[in-house]
């Protein structure tokens, strides 16, 4: 019974998320993880570069992250967002951003509001506090072995495609303009199957 309750609240967290936070541009409702869609997507964005893994989550994996935090809202409205991009130095957490803090534009989302990006590591948008290093659980989770100075997960979704590879690109530029290419591994999360439960 306590699992159905946390499905129905998690459902209704998504379906908030998916109605604000302009987060209906290029919205595409999805019934299953699919493999083109996915090979496309990073084929799309990655390159010789930079160093990028990637990994697609399952539902499990995703919510251990999504709990590693003993807090509702966490749990509930920031870390369900479909797509967040956070900055590590070793197990410190620097820069935390979620498609709810980057300003809307006519079709997509601008990751750089306030010029954020404009710095490496880039400015935080979300205010980090003590509890929040916990998330650093996250290289456990997805089992991330990470030899570089900084480590950069985008945890992105073929629901938003056009804003996950936004979000991925702007984290390239960031790294490319500040020459810190050779200072960061980049893990890509695809959460497409997390989503697709909830459905």
């Amino acid at each position: 019974m306590k699992n159905i309750s946390h499905i129905v609240i998690l459902c209704l967290a998504t379906a908030i998320l998916l109605s604000g936070c302009g987060l209906m541009y290029g919205y595409k409702p999805i019934k299953q993880f699919d493999q083109k869609d996915y090979d496309q997507m990073i084929t799309s964005v990655t390159n010789r570069d930079f160093k990028i893994n990637t990994i697609v989550s399952d539902f499990g994996q995703f919510d251990a992250y999504r709990t590693c935090i003993q807090d509702s809202l966490w749990q509930h409205l920031t870390a369900v967002q479909p797509v967040q991009i956070l900055y590590f130095k070793k197990d410190s957490l620097l820069s935390y951003h979620i498609n709810c803090t980057a300003k809307g534009g006519l079709s997509n989302l601008n990751w750089n509001t306030n010029q954020r990006f404009e710095t490496f590591p880039p400015a935080t948008a979300v205010p980090i506090t003590p509890q929040m290093q916990n998330i650093s659980k996250i290289r456990d989770i997805y089992g991330i072995h990470d030899d570089s100075e900084y480590l950069i997960v985008v945890f992105w979704t073929n629901m938003l495609p056009k804003i996950s590879k936004s979000a991925i690109e702007t984290v390239k530029t960031n790294l490319r303009e500040n020459g810190a290419a050779n200072k960061a591994d980049i893990v890509l999360v695809n959460t497409d199957k997390f989503y697709v439960t909830l459905q």
